[in-house]
């Protein structure tokens, strides 16, 4: 016997996947807080009850697509697989994540990460640096990774790749992920 929603869970519930199908239909600029409401069958006034904003109501849906994607991201990282498989399987598997959204959510979650600077609250940064912590360990233990780069070196290297591919939209970062992963792979030897 499953608990019944309260009217505020379905509501929300129906503002978010209202707001899901139509970002893999148009773009966000596109989109509009009338027409999230109207198809929730909600007012604007209780959807600015739950968010704050259209920008925070575009991020909560973008990244409740990925959550799941931690965990697997996570059995990746403890698995036996070397470091330079590791990087590879989990980049794949992000790949193949977005294999399953519309051209049109890929490119819209590519401008909203861009545009957004608040599109990764604090939990999922936090999440997101513990597996790349991970990854620098496998990589130095194996030695992949040389002993003079600490952390924070690897972490600014990073940055500058995820940097970088903000400005790229999701067809080419799609098509050039190969090229991407060598290079990265190999400029740390």
């Amino acid at each position: 016997m499953g608990t019944k929603m309260n009217q505020t869970e379905k509501k929300k519930k129906a503002i978010l996947e209202v707001t899901f199908q139509l970002l893999n239909d148009k773009e966000i600029k596109d989109i509009t807080i009338d027409e999230i409401a109207a198809n929730a069958v909600v007012s604007k006034v209780t959807l600015f009850k739950y968010f704050k904003n259209k920008n925070h109501l575009m991020n909560i849906v973008i990244v409740k697509a990925f959550e799941h994607m931690a965990e697997d991201i996570n059995e990746i990282i403890g698995s036996e697989l070397d470091f330079e498989s590791t990087y590879q399987a989990i980049t794949q598997m992000k790949l193949k994540q977005l294999e399953h959204y519309s051209p049109t959510f890929s490119e819209n979650l590519m401008t909203q990460y861009t545009m957004s600077p608040d599109f990764f609250d604090a939990d999922t940064i936090k999440l997101q640096m513990q597996v790349y912590e991970e990854l620098f360990k496998k990589g130095q233990l194996e030695g992949k990774i040389a002993p003079t780069y600490s952390f924070d070196d690897f972490m600014f290297i990073m940055n500058i790749f995820i940097e970088g591919m903000k400005g790229l939209t999701a067809d080419t970062l799609f098509k050039r992920t190969d090229l991407i992963s060598r290079y990265f792979l190999q400029g740390f030897k």
